[in-house]
């Protein structure tokens, strides 16, 4: 969905062979830059690297937890036992 040139878009997966470089923000402290997805990226539309590819800004609205709360009663119950 595009508006002007932003573009809401879904998040995209990268192969975990592709480096991360570590570097430094103006401050000193480390920084972790996720480099290009590589050539296969970027040819779907409605993902981030494809808007970015047409002169798009993208703008992905992401969530945080990643509890896996189908098993927390099953942890629960290990943890119990101990």
């Amino acid at each position: 969905m595009s508006t002007g040139r932003f573009e809401a878009t879904r998040l995209g997966h990268r192969h975990k062979a592709e480096p991360v470089i570590k570097a430094q923000d103006p401050r000193g402290r480390p920084i972790y830059w996720v480099g290009a997805g590589g050539r296969r990226t970027g040819r779907r539309a409605g993902y981030g690297f494809h808007a970015v590819r047409h002169g798009f800004v993208s703008i992905t609205p992401i969530q945080v937890d990643l509890t896996r709360y189908d098993a927390l009663d099953k942890v629960a119950g290990w943890l119990a036992g101990h």
